[in-house]
């Protein structure tokens, strides 16, 4: 029944807690919707209150539809029934689909109640609710919702699609920026001084074990012990031990403990107190103990910080007057000394409306700072903010008072990001006193006598080292003196890549060089020029050539008068005769060699750029003289020597390269090689290959370290480098003031043993020189160890690294090292009697002896056929190949294992190795101990080390080099 009408109950319909109304499909607030449904809400909520007052005393009410309502016990089924239609039945005879009978048939919906004739807005619900009648078994709820869940829903048609299947969207995963994560500091990122202070108490002193485990706010350093290298270290009464840990970045200590342990059960110690200091910070605490640790006894220390004085620091900073040498950008500087270092510090200047770091300005700050100790180095940097933010820094002093000391930072140049790499930082090691030629006012000379210069520049054999600018060069001597700056132009295309000129300039006379100054004007486009090396040539004029050579005769009359003194005090007359004849032909190649020096050379290594854009971003600097040497004629050439450059490249994935290689050598005397290319007619740096180069180069001395790299070029230009050794054969000054150094030695060890004077007793005919055992050198190999990628996708993105020397061993003739004797090995190859068991590859054997010694590889080659199966020897009748070579090289004692292999070359390479035997023969000092223990005199110890496998790199393990160990060793007699 769809009657409509105005109702206005005054009964709240809300529920007081939430506003919201129990319906048939559950709670809702009816505030969401419109008039209709309020008045709704409000009629039934009126009509339920009803039956709740009148039907609560007669029946239990029903709750299945979520709404409290109350019908007959036995209430028949809904109007429509599963079993009574099995198909929906016929609109026309059961109208369940009319809204206005609510879903109800009309035959049941006659006897729902009886007909009311006096209706109105008043008494309705009352008639509805109150009016039972007496046939109706029928609840209007539980049907409708009953019909509505069953029907309704069920028999829904479902509409035919036609349409094609959608495509499924998958949307593209979201673009992040990578968060840079923060690397946590390894276990050996800090320093820490432990220093010990054992107390002034009778028996204070341990020779214990001592163990320290500190914790702080952010990490904990785990049981350490504090010892020392010595065996018989021990904390002594009174002392103080000082002890360096690496470990994690602990924070702020909270507490230590000590652990004692000895090996004595009455071992006792008194621990005074324990100072730890951070040696990054700077920061220092103490933990006081102050008692006696027993044996086997732990003590946990609480520990305060140690108040340090503040001092101030007086900073001065110059700012260049360069243009736009000035900068609005934020300075920050920070200050490292022997005693740790100091915060980021801002520079703002304090005073209001005053600007900093104007273009020739300077600026000074005092700031308060903890006693750093001696300031080692600082490091300026600013945030780039600003326009033309590229600041010109000149230099920076900073003066500390207690005690008064100054340091002075130099610099020159711009920091900015479009100079050299970009960085906004500069690290600058510290001076505390200027050098000559900064603090000297240089006299630029216009006058005076004038010599001839013969300027050399060897400009860098690297990509784009080539320059279009004026390049200029100014000399400055010693005395304070210099050559203005002159440009250094011919009619030829200077300075192109690998290019080597020379220039002869006529200025005057500075004396002595002590260094130039080079640069160019940065004029044209890729004006950056890469400089190798600068050498000069100073023609030494008259006035200087005879105060050398007057020079040289005092020094030579010194000598005369010394070596006469000598001669008298001598009582061995045939001695003196023989200093007589030594002195005179001294004497006569002294005076051959005393002539005037004809010029002066002098080597200024650079290997840097000369460019804004490239390194620190400098057009000019000051090189230092690295090596100077009097030359007495024209012909006299400067010494070169011959170098083997072996590189071995990595045994890794794609190790291997294409492109061009180049290395440079330096020596401790500051000189440096040409950059070199290497380059022979092989496919060189290939992926585990050794390489070998010659080269002849300038006499660098001792090899301090190399720079090595590529061009880059080619699809996969990078290389994985494992390591570069260089041998570096010795000149024939070298080798003799070698064997001077070894015979004074071995005259000083004579000495000292007292056998010096039976010697010369026994043999007073003979020369000395015979008596001295002096074994000849033949070169000296350096190693640089590398073990990294250069490659710009590959690691830290380096095409080239500089290499430091990490060991160095002098060689003889003969194989045999620094400090070590030589013996005589027989070595018995025994090859299998396999099919194909020979090789005619190249192969070579290392001896190991039982304390570390090693000899170096030695090919095993006698210039016949070796290592063919069933071959019968010329020395020995065997059953299968035996070859065997007689070889002198280092005596390494018994022998504990050798190193076999082949270098796989060759067709059919492939080995099958029986056996090895080594036959080392004995040295005397060795038969000699021997004899004295009462034993026979052996000849020589025969080793038998046995392989019964192959050496290929197609059969077995795909091996060619294997490592076999003694199983029998037997000594034979004469």
């Amino acid at each position: 029944m769809n009657r409509e009408r105005k109702y206005i109950s005054r009964t709240r319909i809300t529920d007081p807690e939430n506003g919201t109304v129990p319906t048939c499909v559950g709670k809702i607030n009816p505030k969401l919707y419109g008039d209709g449904l309020q008045n709704l809400c409000r009629k039934t909520q009126d009509n339920l209150s009803r039956l709740s007052t009148n039907m609560a005393d007669r029946l239990e009410p029903c709750l299945q539809y979520g709404i409290k309502h109350w019908h007959p016990n036995d209430r028949p089924k809904s109007a429509y029934s599963a079993k009574s239609y099995a198909t929906p039945p016929d609109p026309k005879v059961v109208r369940w689909h009319d809204t206005n009978t609510m879903f109800a048939d009309s035959r049941i919906f006659d006897n729902v109640r009886r007909p009311v004739t006096d209706i109105s807005e008043d008494n309705e619900s009352d008639s509805l609710s109150m009016t039972p009648g007496p046939k109706t078994t029928f609840c209007y709820i539980c049907s409708t919702l009953e019909e509505h869940q069953r029907h309704l829903l069920q028999y829904r048609p479902k509409r035919p699609v036609s349409a094609k299947p959608r495509i499924e969207y998958v949307a593209p995963k979201p673009r992040l920026k990578k968060k840079i994560e923060e690397v946590e500091p390894n276990i050996g990122d800090c320093l820490y001084r432990v220093d010990i202070y054992t107390g002034d108490k009778v028996n204070a002193g341990t020779s214990g074990e001592v163990y320290i485990t500190m914790k702080g706010s952010r990490d904990v350093l785990y049981k350490t012990r504090l010892a020392k290298k010595t065996s018989n270290f021990s904390f002594m009464r009174n002392t103080k031990e000082s002890f360096f840990l690496k470990g994690p970045r602990l924070g702020n200590l909270e507490i230590i403990t000590i652990e004692h342990e000895g090996g004595k059960k009455n071992l006792r110690w008194y621990l005074d107190r324990v100072e730890i200091t951070d040696m990054k910070s700077g920061m220092i605490w103490v933990f006081k103990c102050q008692d006696w640790l027993d044996n086997s006894d732990s003590r946990d220390l609480i520990g305060k910080e140690k108040e340090q004085p503040i001092i101030d620091y007086d900073i001065t900073v110059y700012t260049g007057n360069k243009s736009f040498g000035g900068t609005d950008a934020n300075i920050s500087l920070t200050m490292y000394g022997a005693n740790g270092q100091s915060q980021k510090i801002l520079l703002v200047d304090s005073s209001k409306g005053q600007t900093c770091f104007e273009k020739g300005g300077v600026d000074r700050f005092r700031i308060p700072q903890r006693d750093l100790g001696e300031l080692k180095k600082i490091r300026i940097e600013h945030d780039g903010k600003g326009v033309a933010s590229g600041w010109h820094l000149e230099k920076i002093t900073i003066t500390t008072n207690a005690p008064k000391q100054i340091y002075y930072f130099l610099y020159g140049g711009f920091i900015g990001k479009d100079v050299g790499k970009g960085h906004l930082y500069r690290e600058i090691f510290a001076k505390k006193s200027l050098p000559k030629e900064v603090t000297t006012a240089y006299t630029v000379l216009t006058k005076g006598p004038k010599t001839t210069y013969l300027v050399t520049v060897q400009t860098g054999d690297v990509k784009y080292a080539g320059t279009d600018a004026n390049v200029f060069i100014q000399i400055c001597g010693k005395d304070g003196k210099a050559t203005r700056k002159i440009k250094l132009d011919d009619a030829r295309n200077n300075f192109e890549r690998g290019a080597t000129e020379q220039f002869k300039l006529e200025a005057p006379d500075v004396g002595t060089i002590s260094h130039i100054i080079v640069g160019h004007d940065n004029f044209g486009p890729g004006a950056g020029w890469f400089l190798d090396e600068v050498k000069i040539k100073r023609y030494i004029l008259k006035k200087e050539a005879n105060k050398y050579v007057k020079k040289e005769e005092k020094k030579r009359e010194k000598k005369e008068q010394a070596l006469r003194k000598s001669r008298e005090n001598s009582p061995d007359q045939k001695r003196k005769q023989r200093r007589d004849e030594d002195s005179e032909e001294e004497e006569e190649d002294n005076r051959r060699k005393l002539v005037p020096p004809l010029y002066e050379e002098c080597v200024f290594p650079c290997n840097e750029w000369l460019a804004n854009d490239e390194g620190d971003g400098l057009v000019e600097k000051e090189l230092k003289c690295a090596s100077s040497m009097l030359r007495f004629s024209e012909d006299e050439q400067e010494e070169k020597v011959h170098y083997t450059v072996i590189v071995h490249t990595g045994n890794v994935k794609f190790a291997g390269t294409d492109a061009d290689v180049f290395i440079q050598m330096f020596g401790e005397n500051g000189r440096c090689s040409r950059r070199t290319k290497l380059d022979d007619s092989k496919n060189n740096f290939e992926k585990g290959m050794e390489d070998i180069f010659e080269l002849d180069d300038i006499n660098l001395g001792t090899l301090s370290h190399i720079v090595i790299g590529h061009d880059d070029s080619g699809m996969g230009a990078g290389w994985f480098l494992d390591d570069v050794i260089i041998r570096k054969h010795l000149s024939q000054k070298e080798i003799k003031a070698h064997k001077q150094k070894e015979k004074k030695k071995f005259k000083d060890q004579m000495k000292a043993k007292g056998k010096q004077k039976k010697k010369r007793q026994e043999s007073d005919t003979e020369d000395e020189d015979d008596e001295v055992p002096i074994r000849t050198p033949d070169y000296e190999e350096f190693h640089f160890p590398c073990n990294k990628w250069l490659d710009s996708k590959e690691g830290d993105g380096e095409i080239e690294r500089t290499l430091k020397c990490k060991k160095k061993q002098l060689h003889y003739e003969g194989g045999v090292n620094q400090g070590e004797h030589s013996t005589m090995y027989q070595i018995i190859v025994t090859t299998g009697n396999k099919s194909f068991a020979g090789t005619d590859a190249n192969v070579y054997i290392q001896l190991h002896g039982r304390k570390g010694q090693e000899t170096p590889r030695l090919p095993l080659d006698d210039e016949k056929n070796n290592f063919e199966k069933g071959q019968i020897d010329v020395f020995k009748r065997l059953d299968v190949n035996a070859v065997i070579l007689t070889i002198e090289s280092v005596d390494v004692g018994p022998v504990s294992y050798v190193t076999i292999g082949h270098d796989d070359s060759g067709p059919g390479a492939g080995w099958y190795l029986d056996e090895v035997k080594v036959r080392r023969y004995i040295q005397k000092n060795e038969a000699k101990e021997y004899v004295k223990r009462g034993r026979q005199k052996p000849l020589y110890e025969e080793s038998v080390l046995p392989c019964k496998r192959w050496l290929s790199s197609s059969d077995d393990d795909k091996k060619t080099e294997r490592q076999l160990k003694c199983e029998q060793r037997t000594l034979h007699y004469d």
